[in-house]
């Protein structure tokens, strides 16, 4: 046990003298003193990266250790100087400068330029360096000569590089723009206007200038013209002169045209062949024609029969046409014979009327009873226009005929399709019935537990019941339940069916047997007496075996 304790401890001082001297602050082993002791350390500055602490004994000065360790740097390292460890008290080396130049000042063509240089490390570390001026680049512009209107100008040089214009080749003397030569201005003459003819074309008054030879349509010389502004040739101005018949003592004339400019006569609306007067038609004599007496109207006058040339249109009293007068001899007007016609109210489309008066001579028609005032027709009165009221849709049954929504007129009755009553129709849009959609539901025999139903046909859409498949007799729906049956029945039924099989299969038998033998009198009466007896064979049966099943309960 104790040379166990003693293992434990020696392994104990291994790993502590194993430890870094560092692990315990101020304390060291000195091997020299043979024992823990207190310790000192200088530094010293190593390279840029790390410095030495040296640590020494405090009893005896042994030095024993001398780790390395990472500058603490402080402040901010520049162009010219580093930044200062605060353990060792060494420095880091200075960035240095890192210039980059640019153009501060453009060089003219007389005038150095300036590039700058700052450093990209520290911007107050500056300098500066002169870029030498170019000298002009000088190109010749040669005189341009004045003209009538734009100036011209002496011949200078123009700088490429700065624009500026100088008057010499050596570009000495500097100008703000090329010494002018003046416009000298037109020099025109007025061109008086030509009129046109008929068939000669003119111009308006234009002005040329005897420098330029340019022409202008005003005295100033603003508008320049390339041509004289032509006046076209007018043509003929032909007024037709009606032909003038010969009258009864006068002579006529043919028609034909007069031109209004030159006053020169044409026998042609072309104005192609000129005359030199019109071409004489010689005087007819009275052509008389009689005009029949006409009676006086209401408000018109009537006339005594006369006669009328037809040549010259004067009037004459008497057949011989020796007598004329001015107009026919007067019969005065009889006057109104009024009738009134009394007030016909409007209805929802046909427009009425006011009350109004009707001359039963002329048959004009009059808004008033005196007559004096006259109208085309009766003034009307507006139809009223539906008063529209609307029926709803009423949906098609299964045998009920339905019909579409419709309006009905409360004033005239009368009914429409649509809202605006556009469109009248003498009964609704009938919607046919649909008939019924009959499904047949198979009888289901009752049972004990379980009501039973009758064969019946249901309809899906009206939801009614029918005992047929033609829907022809309507039933409720109870007629169609069998009622439960009781426990007894229930047995008696189910050994009544067994023995009706029985009987439905030994009448097959017998009918096959009857069938396949020949007929010697009538069976019926046999085939009844079979069935019956058969029946009873299996009642007894029944009963019997619901006795024993009693006695074995």
């Amino acid at each position: 046990m104790k040379k166990r304790f003693l293992s434990v401890l020696l392994t104990l001082f291994m790993v502590l003298m194993m430890l870094p001297t560092t692990a315990y602050a101020g304390t060291a082993y000195c091997d020299i003193c043979g024992k823990w002791v207190g310790t000192t350390s200088t530094y010293e500055y190593k390279d840029g990266g790390y410095h030495w602490e040296h640590v020494s004994c405090a009893e005896c000065g042994t030095n024993i250790s001398n780790p390395r360790s990472e500058h603490n740097w402080s402040g901010t390292a520049t162009c010219t100087s580093g930044q200062t460890c605060t353990v060792c008290g060494g420095t880091s080396n200075p960035l240095g400068h890192n210039y980059e130049s640019s153009v501060t000042t453009e060089p003219t063509c007389t005038t150095d330029g300036v590039r700058t240089y700052v450093c990209k490390n520290d911007s107050s570390h500056t300098y500066t360096e002169p870029i030498p001026a170019a000298g002009h680049n000088l190109e010749k512009v040669e005189k341009k000569e004045s003209s009538c209107t734009e100036d011209g100008y002496e011949t200078y040089w123009k700088c490429n590089t700065c624009k500026k214009l100088f008057s010499d080749a050596a570009g000495t003397v500097e100008i703000s723009n090329p010494t002018a030569i003046k416009a000298t201005g037109h020099n025109l003459e007025k061109v008086e206007k030509k009129d046109a003819g008929c068939t000669e074309a003119g111009y308006e008054a234009y002005w040329r200038c005897q420098t330029c030879k340019k022409l202008f349509s005003d005295e100033a010389g603003t508008v320049e013209i390339i041509n004289p502004i032509e006046i076209k040739a007018t043509g003929h101005d032909l007024k037709a002169v009606k032909r003038k018949e010969a009258g009864c003592t006068k002579d006529g004339y043919e028609a034909y045209w007069r031109c209004q400019t030159c006053k020169k006569l044409f026998s042609d609306e072309a104005g192609t062949v000129e005359i030199i007067n019109p071409t004489a038609i010689k005087a007819t004599g009275h052509n008389l024609e009689k005009v029949e007496k006409k009676d006086a109207g209401c408000t018109e006058d009537g006339y005594e029969t006369y006669w009328r040339c037809q040549t010259c249109k004067k009037l004459f009293s008497d057949e011989a046409g020796t007598v004329e007068i001015i107009n026919p001899t007067a019969i005065k007007a009889t006057g109104h014979n009024l009738e009134k016609v009394e007030k016909k109210d409007a209805g929802c489309t046909e427009a009425g009327y006011e009350a109004y008066w009707k001359c039963q001579t002329c048959k004009k028609l009059f808004s008033d009873a005196a007559g004096t005032v006259e109208i085309s027709n009766p003034t009307a009165i507006k139809a009223t226009g539906h008063n529209l009221e609307k029926v709803e849709k009423k949906d098609a049954g299964c045998t009920e005929d339905g019909y579409e929504a419709y309006w009905k007129c409360n004033t005239c009755k009368k009914l429409f399709s649509d809202e605006a009553g556009t469109v009248e129709i003498s009964n609704p849009t009938a919607i046919k019935a649909t008939g019924h959609n009959l499904k047949k539901v198979e009888k289901k025999d009752a049972t004990a537990t379980e009501e039973g139903n009758s064969t019946y046909w249901f309809c899906d859409k009206c939801n009614k019941y029918f005992s047929d498949a033609k829907a022809e007799t309507e039933i409720k729906k109870e007629d169609t339940v069998l009622a439960k049956l009781s426990t007894v029945n229930k047995k008696e039924t189910e050994a009544s069916s067994a023995k009706t099989a029985n009987a439905t299969k030994v009448t097959s038998t017998t009918d096959k047997t009857t069938k396949s033998s020949p007929k010697t009198g009538d069976s019926t009466d046999v085939q009844l007496y079979v069935i019956l007896m058969l029946v009873s064979i299996g009642a007894a049966a029944g009963a019997g075996a619901k006795r024993k099943l009693k006695t074995q309960r």
